[in-house]
């Protein structure tokens, strides 16, 4: 307050004529005082408030600067008694000042049109800036300074972005044109799929456009390494194509006196003890589940170039070998001609070249053996050669040569063994050759009449010599009366007026944005007339076109910008990838990123249509570019005392993007499946505690980025009070503050502000607050097969969020399309594909990730690095990160990443579910290459060696999870998405080998053993061998035996839900039709979840292990020892390991400590056993011991969900449910 031009704070205002002053006022006491209001503290908004009420109030005094009052009017009605702290004054008295901001600074105001329309006031001159309506924290500026000319007003918005293009857009309609554009001097697929139909078709093919059926075969094609040897290098690089250029050879020593190396002749000379080693070559050749014909090559040829010295009986020209594995090896052999040493599946042999004058040992020679496979026999042939010329004639092998991808070549020695070789070698050169298996396709012409289905689809238009020309019309017919047809157009594709056409670059690195010259027009086919191969998604899903850019992309400082596009009738959807582009990344992307800056410039993206009008910005949602200057990749600023960043609006958080991060843009939202739809096709919930995970500590998580200490916090990313706008720490405090929603446990402050960094609604490299990186210790709400808020979403499609009514609809579209800002979209080739397609064995893997290096035996050209550790290897403080420098990020705020990491534990990212629910393919896209993150961990789901544990293993039910989704959104035609029969490749292959393996081996879980000793000591494989058969499912850790034999719950429960899925998808049974193997082993997991789930269920007091309560104890170490390993004196059943317990569980819902502590079991583990017996049912399982499951894990629930509801409004939810998910829960099936 201001009076007689001396300020007066107000502390506050008390009632309609009464307020208080933060000091004593210090003047006479009088009345009728002139006074002016004005705003002392800018931020504070509050009593802003109420000088704009006061406006409100007395604006027709203000206004009524001229004539006289009128007579005083009737008394009006009393009003409704307005809020307390709300203020009104009687009158105004001379409002003649009002105190301005001072300069710079800042406040908040409410302004108010005083009329629609124009004013009617003629201008000379006008500027005008839009204020957005959803921006409530949007500030105005306006000043005034002198110039020559006069006074000049400036008037701008600041935290306002300018409003997208109001452009008119088309009707969402997926139909399509039926139309298949074919580049000039191409030959492309017609991409016809007939879904498996047996219909008899006939075709009629265009005149002048040549139509041929594609034959496919597996051809060889020849490929050749050379090392060239210069004695003053200490490595010697390779040039060719046979291996990557990462298998450096070099030189190496062993312990043997005299070893050394030295120069004759210009050549180096390798000593005795003295050899050349390479790093691993990385050959990845077809492997199988006969030894036999595993990892064979089609051709394998090595080459020697230099001197061995006369007389010398055995040495090692070359040998290419992985010990105990296989081995191809050329030197002399004592019986004084050239021989090949082969090892592979079926063992080993010695070969010998004919007897020759051309073979001399003590001159510079060239020497050279291939060996050729047979693949309908035991072996092969081998062929010599000295100097060029064939030595003899062709020796057939009984053995078949192997090579594994982690093979290296060596000289003078044999893996490392320089006892092998019998002197010195003079060395030129060595070279090495591969045949490699390879598609090869050869053109037949079609003409019109009857076609097979195959034949069908295996069209393609052959247009090469042809130029641009108009449409044609392709027809086929099935049974005569079911008549299709393709308009082929060989030309660029045509787009109205309206729809998206090209992208643009706009770089901002100079703080102006600036058009990149490659404009990126989206008409170039990569794939067209692409469906799902699942029969409901076929019918349903309309077709769609891939597109691909025009001409080269975009790159700056080494970093390419692609997109990748989806046309659908007048649907578009444009992905913008970002990676690195093969001059800094030369076998992108795998490849070693240190030292290479992963963060994009500053920039947007214009999308335009043909005619040059301007559609959409991809901006911040301020109206700042992508990767702003004026911000950092890791926040900075003040946190409170639990390390939660205090977001303001001046200093706000946004995530920056790194390679292989994405962006979306889409014309429209994405068409919707009905609910019944829904019902039909993906697997329900019944969701029917209200209250579940309403404690400030339900969800935990953590982001490095903006969360300033190490580890998780509570309550981070709860989906149920995160805000849908970007927001600051005490803007989320009062959205929670004001939530509908009836169950108040997450009103809190703990609750709310983790979240003020975090928002929902889908922007450019949001992710929703899903953990980055994740770490262990917590529940988080997307540690589930189907992430949280898609599940309400599946349950019931009109459903809205308790906290504020927004449309679970609109969560579920940006929650799934946020998955795009997760860095995994590594280009290969310049394009965006699954990592396994076309090879399910493929030899590639994860380094430098989050459980370590990862294996060194894999070249770095087939090593995928993940740049990411442990949260606790990070050295990093509050503000701001810091990362270890250069191994996980270029600079120590700028982590290569963004510090992002799936590890195999925690791979539960599944948008797939976004192409069941929405009639698009774009999710299933983003799940693919998700998928391969915890394939590259290791590309195995129950089939290893020495370890019979993965199927009670957390990790693997995830892979199990991930291949039932990709193989349910699988298409024949779409080169972003897998086959059915590439993710059936996979699992069979696996499920057969873990049969053999573990399944029906002796001992083996079809045959358990009696006794689970070995040489007297504990057989963590036969002890879960023997403890599956008596209670489903037992595991022991090879990291801790001491625990003995156990089930770990929650990890169980996972598997049980990815089984389910399984089921329900159709999955399982397309696993038993394409096997007996498979069948065996997904019947046998089913039936194991079953004994477990009963047994558990009809024994509940079962005492919990390990002072947690989701280990249940099966057989104690001790135990085991004390039977001296015999099966039959351990306990049989849980009721008998309840009975041998010395503690006992007090009821079904607690465990007690050793202690005598009484422990809760709720949580994951306790929810997914009570949804358990009907998650098995819904599988097609029944029984009255089943029924008697289900009915007494209804019962439980039932009682602590009447327990916990009457509880009331705060207290509901605070000792139990407080981790309740919606996947664990009985299903839904609406009518039963």
């Amino acid at each position: 307050m201001i009076i007689g031009g001396l300020s007066y704070p107000v502390a506050s205002i008390d009632g309609r004529d009464r307020l208080t002053l933060v000091r004593p006022f210090d003047g006479p006491t009088a009345s009728g005082v002139e006074y002016t209001l004005a705003p002392v503290q800018p931020e504070n908004y509050e009593l802003s408030k109420k000088v704009n009420e006061i406006l409100d109030i007395a604006g027709d005094l203000i206004d009524a600067t001229v004539g006289p009052a009128g007579p005083e009017g009737p008394p009006g009605p009393e009003g409704p008694r307005g809020k307390d702290g709300d203020a009104g004054f009687g009158s105004i008295v001379n409002f003649t000042q009002y105190s301005g901001q001072p300069a710079g600074g800042s406040g908040v105001y409410m302004i108010v049109p005083v009329a629609e329309g124009e004013p009617g006031i003629t201008l000379t001159q006008t500027a005008q800036v839009i204020l957005p309506k959803d921006k409530a924290n949007a500030g105005i500026g306006l000043w005034i300074k002198s110039t020559t000319s006069g006074y000049a007003i400036t008037l701008g918005l600041s935290n306002a972005p300018v409003p997208q293009p109001d452009v008119p857009g088309e009707e969402l309609d997926l139909s399509g044109t039926g139309t298949i554009y074919i580049q000039p001097n191409t030959v492309y697929p017609l991409g016809i799929y007939l879904a498996g139909s047996t219909a008899n078709f006939t075709v009629a093919v265009p005149k002048g456009l040549p139509i041929r059926i594609e034959r496919k075969s597996i051809g060889i094609t020849p490929t050749s390494t050379k090392w060239q040897v210069n004695p003053a290098d200490d490595l010697i690089r390779n040039t060719g194509n046979a291996v990557g250029s990462d298998a450096v050879m070099e030189k190496k020593l062993d312990t043997r006196p005299g070893a050394a190396f030295s120069t004759r002749n210009g050549h180096l000379v390798i000593g005795y003890g003295a050899y050349l080693e390479s790093a691993p070559l990385g050959i990845d050749l077809p492997q199988t589940a006969d030894p036999v014909f595993n990892q064979v090559p089609p051709s394998i040829k090595l080459g020697f170039k230099g001197v061995c010295p006369a007389g010398v009986e055995k040495s090692v020209f070359a040998v290419v070998s992985l010990y105990n594995n296989g081995k191809y090896q050329l030197g002399p052999h004592w019986s004084g001609v050239l021989s090949v040493e082969i090892e592979g599946g079926n063992g080993s042999q010695t070969i010998l070249a004919d007897e020759s004058p051309l073979y001399q040992l003590g001159s510079n020679h060239l020497y050279e053996a291939e060996y050729v496979d047979d693949p309908s026999g035991p072996g092969g042939t081998v062929t010599f050669w000295v100097d060029g010329q064939q030595l003899g004639t062709p020796k057939p092998t009984e053995r078949k040569v192997r090579v594994a991808p982690g093979a290296r070549l060596e000289v003078n020695a044999s893996s490392g063994n320089s006892a092998a070789t019998g002197g010195e070698l003079e060395i030129e050169y060595v070279s090495l050759g591969i045949g490699r298996p390879d598609v090869v396709s050869t053109y037949t012409d079609v003409v019109d009449g009857a076609i097979s289905a195959a034949d069908l689809e295996a069209l393609v238009v052959d247009a090469r010599g042809l130029s641009a020309q108009p449409a044609k019309v392709l027809s086929y017919t099935a049974n005569g009366t079911q008549k299709y047809e393709l308009s082929l157009v060989v030309g660029e594709m045509d787009m109205p007026a309206g729809r998206a056409y090209k992208a643009v670059l706009e770089d901002w690195s100079t703080g102006t944005g600036v058009a990149h010259p490659n404009h990126l027009v989206m008409t170039k086919p990569g794939a067209q007339n692409c469906r799902f191969e699942d029969p409901t998604l076929y019918n349903s899903q309309p077709a769609w076109t891939e597109v691909l850019p025009q001409g080269a992309v975009p790159s700056i400082n080494g970093i390419n910008y692609y997109c990748e596009g989806i046309r659908m009738g007048t649907y578009t959807q444009f992905q913008f990838i970002y990676d690195w582009d093969t001059s800094v990344m030369p076998n992108n992307p795998f490849g070693d990123p240190e030292g290479l800056d992963s963060y994009m410039v500053a920039h947007k993206w214009l999308i335009y249509d043909k005619a040059g009008t301007l559609l959409a910005r991809i901006e911040q949602p301020n109206g700042q570019p992508l990767n702003s200057a004026g911000m950092k990749a890791v926040w900075e600023g003040q946190y409170d005392g639990r390390g939660v960043a205090m977001i303001t609006d001046d200093n706000p958080h946004y995530n920056f993007g790194t390679t292989r991060s994405s962006v979306i843009w889409r014309s429209h939202d994405p068409e919707a499946y009905s609910q019944q739809d829904i019902y039909n096709t993906v697997p329900v919930y019944d969701i029917r505690v209200p209250f579940a995970c309403h404690t400030s500590f339900s969800v935990n998580g953590g982001d490095m980025r903006v969360y300033g200490s190490i580890g998780q916090s509570n309550g981070f990313a709860n989906w149920r009070i995160m805000s849908y706008e970007p927001t600051t720490y005490e803007g989320i405090q009062a959205q929670v503050a004001a939530s509908q929603d009836p169950w108040k446990g997450l009103n809190n402050l703990i609750a709310a502000t983790p979240n003020a960094g975090v928002f929902l609604k889908y922007a450019p490299f949001n992710q929703m607050g899903r953990s980055p990186l994740t770490a262990p210790g917590g529940v988080r709400d997307d540690r589930q097969i189907m992430p949280e808020p898609i599940a309400h979403y599946a349950r019931d499609v009109t459903s809205t969020r308790a906290m504020d009514g927004l449309s679970n609809k609109r969560i579920t579209i940006d929650y799934l399309t946020g998955y795009a800002s997760d860095p995994y979209y590594g280009m290969e080739n310049g394009r965006c594909v699954p990592v396994y397609k076309g090879n399910a064995r493929r030899n590639v893997g994860l380094r430098r990730h989050y459980y370590g290096y990862g294996e060194a035996a894999r070249a770095d050209s087939a090593s995928w690095y993940g740049q990411s550790g442990r949260v606790y290897e990070w050295a990093a403080s509050n503000s701001p990160l810091r990362v270890k420098t250069p191994t996980y990020g270029l600079t120590p705020n700028r982590p290569t990443y963004g510090t992002n990491s799936i590890d195999a534990a925690h791979a539960h990212q599944f948008p797939h579910w976004g192409s069941m629910l929405f009639k698009s393919p774009e999710f299933a896209m983003l799940g693919h290459k998700l998928s391969d993150q915890t394939r590259l961990y290791g590309n195995v789901i129950l089939a290893t060696w020495d370890d019979a544990s993965n199927y009670a293993q957390r990790e693997m039910a995830w892979k199990f999870g991930h291949a039932a989704l990709c193989w349910k959104t699988a298409s024949r035609n779409s080169p972003r998405l897998y086959t059915q029969a590439e993710i059936l490749d996979w699992v069979v292959f696996d499920f057969e080998a873990f049969y053999d393996q573990h399944y029906a081996s002796n001992p083996g879980f079809l045959n358990p053993p009696t006794n689970v000793f070995t040489n007297g000591a504990v057989d963590l494989n036969k002890v879960m061998y023997a403890s599956a058969a008596r209670f489903g499912i037992g595991m022991m850790n090879y990291l801790a035996p001491g625990d003995g034999c156990y089930t770990h719950d929650f990890m169980v429960g996972y598997w049980l839900q990815c089984l389910h899925v399984g089921e329900r998808l159709g999955f399982n049974q397309a696993l038993r039709d394409a096997s007996p193997k498979a069948k065996a082993v997904i019947d046998w997991l089913l039936a194991s979840h079953r004994k477990r789930a009963i047994g558990r269920t009809n024994n509940p007091l079962v005492n919990s292990a390990q002072d947690v309560d989701y280990i249940t104890p099966i057989w104690t170490m001790d135990q085991m020892i004390a039977a001296n390993g015999d099966v039959s004196k351990l306990p049989q059943n849980f009721a008998e390991v309840a009975t041998k317990q010395t503690v006992k569980a007090p009821s079904w819902d607690s465990f007690k400590l050793p202690d005598g502590t009484v422990g809760s079991r709720d949580g994951q583990a306790m929810d997914q056993l009570l949804a358990a017996p009907a998650l098995l049912k819904d599988m097609g399982m029944s029984g009255s011991d089943l029924e008697q499951a289900i009915t007494l894990a209804e019962q439980r629930f039932q009682e602590r969900l009447t327990s916990e509801t009457a509880k009331g409004p705060l207290e509901a939810g605070q000792t139990w449910y407080k981790f309740h998910q919606a996947t664990n829960n009985r299903p839904y099936r609406p009518g039963s």
